[in-house]
């Protein structure tokens, strides 16, 4: 198998960034990293670019890119606007769709994904019948077109199939959750392994299974999904925390929070990722450490949403991975959900820095300084490799070849140096900076555009004309 070998000014690895290195790639894997040397045939010279990982978007929900710049506004009837006024928003959006629609918002939010140096997208998918509510005669037909659509545009994709049920405690499923409601948790698991058989082998797809919250399902259902995903190896996915009438329904139902219901019922451990985790009580924090699992941050929706602000400094403090998310695509910047994360504990602290107290290299390193980007850069790739169960997340040997370069002469990147590099990507790049992203070895933006961007674009705009 004929390899390429990519030269650059910088390449970023797990050691820091190195000045005229090379990365070679053979099929869809990294085979080799270092010095560039001369040039020889063959060579791909990418440029004044520094190269990167691919970054992990763990937290999608792409249907809800068509809300963007429709919730900006106050009702008169409804001057209490909060997190639950916008999800009826979003519950009428999602009435509307039809299948060629759903695929073609994805396609929207999926070019957005990777021309912003995006190579994996978590989709927590939950929208699943027909308008009606009846399932579609293969009832994943609405998971396939988010698949396709991911295909289409070159992203590698964890579809997270949602497991949904009712609307609350005591309360079943309204009207407009028809969409997203199964009759009994073993038909919902069905549906996850009949996905995942129909994309078994085929590159860069996978399935996860999402109970959705402990509004949406009963103990039975995440106890059942737990045991799932143990027996199978999928990652479990669940929305936790993210509001305080969440918590306080929770303890209605069972005496306890979330994270403490999930632990006590097998859905918790290593291969769980609790997003948001805003509102963490009665030692969540501690239970999620304990339990290896990660937390999914989605810092521009919970900023948009009133959500509240994550506890970075605890959760880190503990030990606890971080990942981060789009969420609603509210804004797509995987960039600002990164810097987020630090900037939130600044103005809670006032004052500068403060997960940097998090980086172990105090004392024994040269500088004699602990880094704040060292600590968030994991949660751009690594981790969020993790949360969906895949390989990579940095520029390794035998790692796929998911990787982006980024031009070191637009105005955001431009003086930066090997040992400024890593701060710089945290604290002033943007997707401007992006110039090429391959996945798996393949080429899928070139020069900072996706080559199907017009067309991508021209059929999203005609679904969001006629909602």
């Amino acid at each position: 198998m004929q390899s390429t070998r990519y030269r650059a000014a910088l390449v970023l690895t797990p050691a820091g960034a190195h000045r005229d290195w090379a990365l070679t790639v053979q099929g869809d894997r990294i085979t080799a990293l270092g010095p560039a040397g001369a040039a020889v045939p063959g060579d791909v010279d990418l440029g004044d670019v520094a190269l990167i990982p691919g970054l992990v978007d763990a937290h999608s929900h792409a249907f809800q890119r068509a809300l963007r710049g429709r919730t900006q506004h106050l009702d008169a009837a409804r001057p209490d606007a909060d997190f639950w006024t916008w999800r009826e928003a979003m519950y009428r959006v999602a009435l509307r769709l039809d299948p060629d629609e759903v695929e073609a918002l994805a396609r929207l939010t999926f070019l957005e994904l990777v021309e912003a140096g995006v190579t994996a997208v978590g989709e927590f998918h939950y929208l699943h019948h027909q308008p009606d509510g009846r399932p579609y005669a293969d009832p994943n037909e609405l998971a396939h077109r988010v698949i396709r659509a991911a295909q289409a545009v070159g992203l590698r994709i964890a579809l997270l199939r949602v497991l949904y049920h009712r609307g609350g405690y005591q309360r079943p499923a309204g009207d407009a959750q028809r969409r997203f409601v199964e009759s009994d948790v073993d038909t919902a698991l069905a549906r996850v392994e009949a996905l995942a058989a129909a994309w078994a082998g085929t590159r860069g797809v996978s399935v996860g299974l999402a109970p959705h919250s402990v509004r949406a399902v009963p103990g039975e259902w995440l106890a059942a999904a737990g045991a799932h995903a143990r027996a199978t190896g999928r990652v479990l996915h669940v929305h936790a925390c993210e509001q305080p009438a969440e918590l306080a329904e929770c303890r209605a139902e069972h005496g306890a929070e979330p994270v403490a219901v999930l632990e006590s019922l097998g859905a918790l451990g290593p291969r769980t990722t609790l997003v948001h985790a805003t509102w963490l009580e009665d030692g969540a924090a501690g239970r999620i450490a304990a339990a290896d699992a990660l937390v999914c941050a989605c810092a521009t929706t919970e900023r948009d949403l009133g959500d509240g602000f994550l506890p970075a400094d605890d959760l880190l403090g503990r030990g606890v991975r971080l990942c981060r998310g789009s969420d609603s695509h509210v804004r797509i910047d995987p960039w600002e959900d990164l810097r987020i994360i630090e900037y939130h504990e600044r103005l809670q602290r006032v004052r500068r820095n403060v997960l940097a107290a998090h980086h172990p290299r105090w004392g024994g390193a040269a500088d004699g300084d602990r880094h704040t980007a060292a600590v968030l850069w994991p949660i751009a790739a690594q981790h969020g490799a993790q949360a969906l169960g895949l390989a990579g997340g940095a520029l390794a040997v035998g790692a796929p070849a998911d990787f982006v370069s980024l031009d070191l002469s637009e105005p955001t990147l431009a003086g930066a140096q090997a040992d400024t590099l890593l701060a710089e990507l945290v604290f002033s790049a943007d997707a401007r900076a992006v110039r090429d992203v391959f996945v798996g070895g393949r080429r899928v933006v070139t020069g900072g555009r996706h080559p199907q961007r017009a067309a991508i674009v021209a059929a999203a705009r005609r679904v969001m004309a006629a909602l």
